[in-house]
């Protein structure tokens, strides 16, 4: 599996979370919403550390 491709599939389970972090906050109002958010928020960012990191020559 090439970097992109895993960036790209760690992305999508990112705004996956963040849509349910989007219902839970409008919809319960509860804790569990901004859990969910900032795992949404860590996971993104680890999608897109994986798709910009450079590519090291060893």
């Amino acid at each position: 599996m090439s970097k992109n491709k895993l960036g790209l599939i760690i992305l999508s389970v990112g705004i996956l979370l963040l849509l349910v972090a989007l219902l839970l906050l409008f919809n319960t109002n509860s804790v569990w919403a901004l859990i969910t958010l900032g795992a949404s928020i860590i996971v993104n960012t680890a999608g897109l550390s994986v798709i910009l990191a450079k590519k090291r020559d060893d």
